[in-house]
C-alpha cells in the first residue's frame, strides 16, 4: 500500500539534523505483515533510490526496507528478546516507522527513542535513502546491516535506553550477525577490535562513539558462543535500571576464565588461524596487532583490566628466559608456538607472574606468539617490564617499581583517549630487524603498537 501524506506527519530526528526537507513529497509503504511502515520521498532532495521492477508503484528500495524490517523483528522475537513498545499511533499506526533520508555521507542510520516510561522507551529509526557513495557491497547488504543494527537499539531501549555505548553498539553489531551470519559489517568490526586489544573492554576512547565501541561485538559473540544466545536475553533482562554491566557479567559468567580464553582465541586469528581453537570466522579477520615483533621482547608495558597485549617473537632455538620486573599477580602470561605456515598451534611453555628471570628450557627455533592478559576488574592497571628471549640475564626489578600503577583510574582507559577511532591511523611499524638481539640488560623502551602481518 502506498499513500501520499503531508510532510507535517513526518517526525523530526534528534535536533532536526536528519529530516525531510519542506520541498520533499513524502509517501509511505507498509510491510507485508503490517509491522513496519517505511516513509520516503517521491520528489525532493531526499528522493529515495529509484527502481520499480514489479511496477507496483512502490520503489523497490522502500519495499525492501519494509520487508527486511519485519524479518528482523521476527528474528529477535524468535530469539526471545522483548518486543519494542508500540509508538502509540505515531505515524498513523502502531507499526515500526522507518524514515529514509539523505545522510550526506555523515552516517547511515540512527535510532531515536520516544514515549519513555523511566528508562524503557519505544522509538523509530532513520536510514540512508539510497546509499550512493557508501562502501557496502550491494543494497541488500546495506539494508540487512542497517535494519538489524538500528532495530536492536530499539530492543535495547525496551529494557534500558541508558546503558553504555560499548554495550549498546557492541551488541547491536552482534545482532547483525544473529540476523545474517554472513554479515560483512560484523567481521569488519571484529577485526577492528583485534587492532586495540590492550584497551579495557568497557573503556572506549573519549568523544563521539568510536569504532572500538562497535568492535566489542567480538566479545559479545564469544560470550553467546560459550553460554548460548539465551544468555544475552537473560543478561538484558537483568540490565534494566542497572548501570554496572560488569557486575552483572561477573555474576553470570566465569569472567576471569572466559577472558583468558577470549584472549587466547584472539591470538589465533587472520593468518595465524586454522589450528588452535578460535572463531569459525577467524580466517576472515585481520591479523592481531602486536606491541612489537622481533627476536626478543623487552618492553615496559601497562596491562589494563580486561585487556591483553601481544608480541610476536622469532626465536633462533635453544635456551629461553622469561623475565618480569616485578610481581604481577593480576596478570597471566602465555607463549604459544606456530607451525611452518605461521598458524598458532599450542602452548609452548608455562610462564610465571613473579619477579625475576625464569628459565623456560630449550625451545625449537620458530615463530611464537607471546601475550600478557589482565583478566581482572582491578581499579588500576599493572605496569611491569616484560622480557623474553635467549639472553641468560635476568629482567631485574627496578628499584622504584610497584605491582600497580596508582594513577587516577579515570585516566586508566587502556590507550590514548584522543577521540579518534582506532585502526590503522596512529599505528606505526616498529618491528626489530630480522635477527636483532635485544639483551635483557638493555633499557626498556615504550613502543607503539605495530601493524599485524609481516
Amino acid at each position: 500500500m502506498i499513500v501520499l501524506v503531508a510532510l507535517a506527519l513526518a517526525r523530526p530526528v534528534d535536533g532536526g539534523s536528519y529530516a525531510f526537507d519542506e520541498s520533499d513529497v513524502v509517501a509511505f509503504v507498509d510491510g507485508p505483515a503490517g509491522a513496519a511502515r517505511v516513509w520516503y520521498s517521491v520528489e525532493g532532495p531526499n528522493l529515495v533510490l529509484q527502481g520499480d521492477a514489479d511496477l507496483d508503484g512502490v520503489p523497490d528500495f522502500a519495499a525492501l526496507v519494509a520487508e527486511m524490517t519485519e524479518a528482523v523483528l521476527v528474528t529477535y522475537a524468535d530469539a526471545g528478546f522483548r518486543t519494542i513498545p508500540p509508538d502509540e499511533g505515531e505515524g498513523g499506526s502502531d507499526a515500526m516507522d522507518v524514515y529514509l533520508v539523505d545522510f550526506g555521507g555523515n552516517a547511515d542510520g540512527h535510532y531515536s527513542t520516544e514515549n519513555c516510561v523511566g528508562r524503557v522507551c519505544g522509538g523509530y529509526f532513520v536510514m540512508e535513502n539510497d546509499f550512493a557513495g557508501y562502501g557496502y557491497s550491494d543494497i541488500d547488504s546495506a539494508v540487512r546491516t542497517l535494519t538489524s543494527h538500528e532495530l536492536f537499539h530499539g530492543i535495547q531501549a525496551a529494557y534500558d535506553s541508558s546503558e553504555a555505548s560499548w554495550y549498546q553498539e557492541g551488541t547491536a553489531v552482534w545482532a547483525e550477525q544473529l540476523f545474517d551470519p554472513e554479515n560483512e559489517d560484523f567481521v569488519h568490526f571484529c577485526s577492528a577490535y583485534l587492532q586495540d586489544t590492550g584497551r579495557s573492554i568497557d573503556n572506549p576512547p573519549a568523544g563521539p562513539v568510536p569504532e572500538f565501541a562497535y568492535a566489542t561485538a567480538l566479545w559479545w559473540w564469544f560470550l553467546t558462543e560459550r553460554y548460548g544466545d539465551a544468555w544475552l536475553v537473560d543478561f538484558m533482562e537483568s540490565t534494566a535500571g542497572t548501570d554496572d554491566l560488569l557486575d552483572l557479567m561477573e555474576a553470570q559468567t566465569d569472567l576471569r576464565a572466559d577472558w583468558i580464553d577470549f584472549a587466547t582465541w584472539n591470538a589465533a586469528t587472520g593468518s595465524y588461524s586454522g589450528v588452535a581453537e578460535s572463531y569459525p570466522f577467524a580466517a576472515d579477520l585481520r591479523d592481531i596487532a602486536f606491541e612489537d615483533r622481533g627476536a626478543t621482547v623487552d618492553d615496559d608495558q601497562r596491562f589494563y583490566p580486561l585487556a591483553a597485549n601481544y608480541y610476536r617473537v622469532d626465536l633462533e632455538g635453544g635456551a629461553v628466559v622469561f623475565g618480569l620486573g616485578a610481581d604481577a599477580p593480576d596478570l597471566e602470561f602465555h607463549l604459544w608456538a606456530t607451525d611452518a605456515e605461521g598458524r598458532v598451534t599450542a602452548p609452548a611453555a608455562t610462564l610465571p607472574n613473579t619477579a625475576g628471570g625464569h628459565a623456560l628450557g630449550e625451545l625449537d627455533a620458530g615463530r611464537y606468539i607471546f601475550f600478557g592478559v589482565n583478566p581482572t576488574r582491578a581499579e588500576d592497571s599493572t605496569k611491569v617490564r616484560v622480557c623474553l628471549g635467549p639472553d641468560a640475564a635476568e629482567c631485574a626489578p627496578a628499584a622504584d617499581t610497584g605491582d600497580t600503577d596508582t594513577a587516577d583510574t579515570a585516566a586508566d582507559t587502556g590507550g590514548d583517549d584522543t577521540g579518534e577511532a582506532p585502526g590503522d591511523c596512529g599505528c606505526a611499524t616498529g618491528s626489530a630487524p630480522a635477527g636483532a638481539l635485544v639483551g635483557f640488560a638493555a633499557v626498556c623502551v615504550l613502543r607503539r603498537r605495530v601493524l599485524p602481518g609481516g
